[in-house]
């Protein structure tokens, strides 16, 4: 199964978003929103209460409007400047991993280092790392997203039922192959 990305701004921005509104950041913005509330309703029925309902409308638009903003003006910046977004990258789903193709270089992405996939606002990341990850918005995986979903998520589970090598390490074909040799098996797989 192939399938090709080229992230858009709007991507990126949908990804920084989810990025940064998770975990503890999420419960801090909606605890800084709850205050920022709370002011603007205590400023309200109290004769003195003006300053406290400005710095609660303050904490509300930084939260809810100039965060985001700002991550989409860095978004746009990011799809405009950075080399990888103006190329596409071309995925194959094989037995062994993911095959990337960026411009001239190429990996493979083994079932065993893809920790875990999810999906937020249109967009399937799938995520190699605590800090790394691989954006496929739906569009761009087309009629075939729920199968090659499946797919990815099947292999990913085989992957981790299997064995470990005496020293912890997973146990890989590709564990000492350099990128020339195994671009060549690539390549020699697809003209079978």
């Amino acid at each position: 199964m192939k399938f090709h990305t080229q992230l858009k701004a709007n991507d990126i921005f949908k990804f920084s978003l989810a990025y940064t509104y998770s975990g503890l950041q999420l419960i801090l913005a909606i605890a800084m929103v709850a205050v920022g509330v709370y002011m603007c309703v205590t400023g309200m029925g109290a004769a003195d209460g003006q300053s406290n309902m400005i710095f609660g409308i303050v904490l509300i638009v930084l939260f809810v409007v100039v965060n985001p903003l700002m991550l989409y003006v860095k978004a746009k910046k990011q799809a405009i400047e950075n080399p990888v977004y103006k190329m596409k990258t071309y995925y194959t789903l094989n037995e062994d991993g993911i095959f990337v193709e960026l411009g001239e270089d190429s990996a493979t992405i083994e079932w065993a280092r893809v920790l875990k996939i999810s999906h937020v606002m249109g967009l399937n990341i799938l995520y190699t790392g605590r800090k790394q990850a691989f954006v496929f918005p739906d569009y761009a995986l087309g009629e075939d997203k729920d199968k090659m979903l499946s797919y990815m998520k099947e292999h990913m589970e085989a992957a981790r039922r299997t064995p470990k090598a005496s020293d912890g390490q997973d146990i890989s074909k590709y564990s000492k192959v350099p990128v020339k040799e195994e671009n060549k098996e690539q390549d020699e797989k697809t003209e079978k």
